[in-house]
């Protein structure tokens, strides 16, 4: 009997790591398909929808073979087994798939649907072996725990409940902590080895274990009711429903949090995390009521009901809690941010995972009526529930978004709850008959005073702000918005994220001309991300010959073209220019042009998916995408980034490019942009003499040598030995969350001020010093205007700060080095 128990509990430790590993592997998955397909909704989609299909297949399969299996224990080891070498052929599939990848994009790229569906069929061979193993785990196990389905809701909901938990510690593992302590690789090794041990220990403890069954038995419970028999059918059309609603909330659920957090790894994780961590506590609820004889189909109904109501609650607790979408956390430290996260994840989605995860387990519950096995039923059941989540999935990121909306959606899953309590009605017996009005009174109330029609999609502060929404896309990538400010017209997308506007319009231009000054003979540009249109179109006031611009956003380029023509020097309609809805760092993969000049635009920094665009191997194929002469500009918002993630993204950038220059954007002192060029060519600046040295004033105002910062070769390692950034060490993507909200805190201090100033006076030493091997071919006079443009962005520093005296000291300076006249006003600044 000791040794029963035993081996139970040493099951049950094994099934928690199987779901550690099992989300630690979806996690991992989805994070390098993503830099090898791209990380567009439609590529993410097929994705997921690729890695459920093994799932829903190995469920299917594996329960079926396990029910004529005379030991399930074995067959799991061998499942958990098969996961790891699928897994271990994964590396060999990935470096195959981006050997071939170049040619797959030349042959399709042009052909959006059939470049998906070619990106659906490499993600499957990917995916589909070891989802295929993974799905047929919890069938398997459940037949071992339970053959004949006497006591199968109790046992199999146990092995749910901890598997289930199990992937919450996988998921906050991969979102948290792997990635930064061991790197992607290592952790990839340290997972498969984690479930070949789970795998060895399962056939350790198979050892003795044999099943015999006698036919599955056929006696009724007290779910046969006067009222109606639920059938296995009926049970399968339930699990479907189940996963679809379940993946459909996710989806749109996650889409609601994005309008008010970061939405970097850590807030996407933790979001995830407590998904999971509710979905497993509503198992155990079902659990624990089916210890107690409480499961039935009254409380099915209830639940059915509950979920409705909570459902179509949700949004209206949500803006409640987040005052009508106000960003979180404003300046919260990071634990405080984290904590003020878990608290509204908790107060939104809890009620209703609470509800929702009891769903399938108690199908599970109800099939031991239905006779057979447990592997076949069980199987079949959470075969049919995968598959109801891709469907929900898809229909939701390709369908609900662009035709109903993020609040209508809810809405509508809110509906399909009362729907399927109607469905379920003649199975019930109540008390009163009164309560048959239950699904009615729902969709009374989800129509009437429930009725999503009229909340928010974007903050909009038309009082204190004067703003007005001029245009609303809700789109499968992302919300996006197009809002009026006074005389200034920006794109907002999700919320809170600006990227860019008409206030802004001559920074935004002089960052597409300032590398096309540099740069002796610009004739192909490449623009990596669109924004407003405004950056990419400034290049067409020079005599190129063509340029490509990559936006990941659909919406974005509508409403660029829409809202910002005037803006944007003819942008759509310039022969010249090309604007593609694709992933840029996906496009340079595929693509086989090459460019004198490369422009990668503004990012903010922490987004989840942005630090791949600071990485060692995208600026690898940025440059192997680079004429002999090129130069690649990499723009940066310094007013976003920590003096130490500067230099690790100008590390990484030495670690490709010999050479690399660094540029003012702008003047301005708290909110500052700068621009690193790496120069593949070093000396080629020699032949643009003329272009570096004219004193005609730039979109500035001021000569364009009054923006040079300095310049640093890697052979030098002017940064030391430190770090670079690497797909598989993504230090800014980890590191960048937190430092912005011990930033915003006051623990830390943005690249700009104080912090900034002494950088460039840094740079300027060796300008004084004569190091900089940049200027060595300038007349000592142009040398002095490049070390003047220091002088002037102290002087708006000083300004800013109320030290006027001091202020106009470094403006004589600046007028004496440069011989240019200038004010403090009418300069690009604040």
């Amino acid at each position: 009997m000791n040794s029963v128990l035993t081996r139970g509990r040493s099951v049950t430790l094994l099934f928690f790591l199987s779901g550690v590993t099992g989300l630690i592997y979806e996690v991992f998955w989805f994070k390098e398909l993503s830099l090898l397909l791209g990380s567009s909704s439609q590529a993410m989609a097929t994705t997921l929808a690729a890695f459920f299909l093994g799932l829903a297949v190995g469920s299917y399969h594996w329960g079926a073979r396990a029910a004529g299996c005379n030991n399930p224990l074995r067959l799991y080891g061998l499942l958990e087994l098969a996961v790891a070498l699928s897994v271990g052929g994964y590396f060999f599939l990935m470096k195959g798939y981006a050997a071939i990848y170049p040619d797959l994009f030349n042959a399709f790229g042009n052909q959006p649907k059939v470049f998906l569906a070619t990106k659906f069929l490499l993600a499957m061979v990917v995916l589909f072996p070891p989802a295929y193993f993974i799905g047929g785990t919890l069938p398997v196990l459940g037949q071992y725990v339970d053959g004949v389905g006497a006591q199968r809701g109790v046992k199999v909901t146990s092995l749910y409940f901890v598997n289930t938990l199990g992937a919450v510690v996988g998921a906050l593992s991969a979102g948290f902590y792997l990635p930064v302590v061991l790197g992607y690789e290592q952790s990839y090794f340290f997972t498969m080895a984690l479930t070949v041990l789970v795998g060895l220990s399962a056939l350790g403890l198979s050892r003795g274990v044999r099943q015999t069954y006698l036919s599955a038995p056929q006696e009724h419970s007290d779910i046969v009711t006067t009222q109606g028999y639920i059938g296995s059918t009926g049970l399968k059309q339930l699990s479907f429903f189940s996963g679809f609603t379940v993946l459909s909330l996710e989806v749109l659920w996650g889409r609601m949090f994005e309008q008010v957090l970061q939405n970097s790894v850590y807030t996407f994780a933790i979001i995830l995390g407590l998904f999971l961590l509710f979905i497993a506590l509503g198992s155990y609820l079902a659990y624990r009521l089916m210890q107690s004889s409480l499961v039935n189909e009254t409380c099915f109904f209830w639940q059915l009901i509950g979920g409705a109501v909570l459902i179509g609650l949700s949004p209206f607790v949500f803006l409640r809690l987040t005052e009508n979408l106000n960003y979180l956390g404003s300046n919260s430290g990071w634990a405080e941010y984290v904590l003020t996260i878990i608290g509204i994840a908790t107060i939104v989605m809890g009620p209703v995972l609470l509800c929702l995860g009891g769903l399938l387990p108690q199908l599970i519950k109800f099939s031991e009526v239905t006779g057979g096995m447990t592997g076949r039923v069980v199987g079949s059941l959470v075969a049919f529930n995968t598959a109801g989540g891709i469907v929900g999935s898809l229909v939701t990121g390709f369908f609900v978004f662009d035709y109903l909306g993020l609040w209508a959606g809810i809405r509508c899953l809110a509906v399909l709850f009362c729907l399927a309590a109607w469905f379920w009605l003649p199975r019930c017996r109540f008390a009163s008959a009164r309560l048959r009005v239950l699904p009615a009174l729902g969709l009374f109330l989800l129509v009437s005073f429930l009725d999503t029609g009229q909340l928010p999609a974007v903050k909009i502060d038309a009082v204190n702000d004067g703003e007005s929404l001029l245009a609303l896309t809700e789109g499968s990538a992302a919300t996006v918005a197009v809002i009026r400010r006074g005389d200034d017209v920006k794109i907002k997308i999700n919320n809170h994220y600006t990227l860019g506007g008409s206030g802004s319009s001559v920074l935004e231009a002089f960052q597409g001309e300032l590398p096309l000054l540099v740069h002796p003979e610009p004739k192909a540009v490449n623009v990596l991300g669109l924004g407003t249109g405004i950056t990419a179109g400034a290049t067409l006031y020079h005599p190129i010959q063509s340029l490509t611009v990559t936006e990941v956003i659909p919406e974005v380029i509508q409403a660029a073209d829409d809202y910002f023509g005037d803006y944007s020097n003819g942008l759509f309609y310039d022969p010249r220019a090309r604007v593609i809805a694709e992933d840029g760092r996906n496009y340079l993969r595929g693509t086989a042009a090459v460019f004198d000049v490369i422009i990668s635009d503004l990012f903010v920094p922490w987004k989840a998916g942005i630090g791949g665009l600071y990485s060692v191997e995208h600026y690898q194929s940025v440059r192997s995408h680079l004429q002999a002469e090129g130069i690649f500009m990499q723009w940066l918002p310094a007013y976003q980034l920590s003096t130490d993630s500067f230099e690790t993204i100008t590390r990484t950038l030495l670690a490709v490019f010999p050479q690399v220059t660094v540029w003012r954007g702008d003047f301005s002192s708290r909110t500052p942009v700068i621009g690193l060029i790496g120069h593949l060519t070093p000396g080629v600046f020699n032949r643009n003499i003329a272009g570096l040295t004219r004193r005609r004033p730039t979109a500035s105002g001021l000569p364009l040598l009054t923006h040079y910062v300095g310049s640093f070769l890697a052979d030098e390692k002017p940064l030391g030995n430190g770090a670079i950034n690497s797909d598989d060490r993504p230090l800014i993507e980890f590191q960048m969350p937190i430092n912005q909200r011990q930033i915003k805190a006051g623990h830390q201090q943005w690249l700009a001020g104080d912090a900034l100033m002494a950088f460039m006076s840094g740079l300027q030493q060796r300008m004084v010093a004569g190091e900089d091997t940049f200027l060595a071919a300038l007349s000592k006079a142009d040398k002095a205007l490049a070390i003047a443009g220091l002088y002037f962005h102290k002087a708006q520093w000083l300004q800013t700060q109320g030290r006027i005296s001091a202020a106009e000291l470094q403006l004589a300076k600046f007028q004496e080095s440069s011989g240019v006249e200038a004010l403090l006003s009418g300069v690009m600044t604040e």
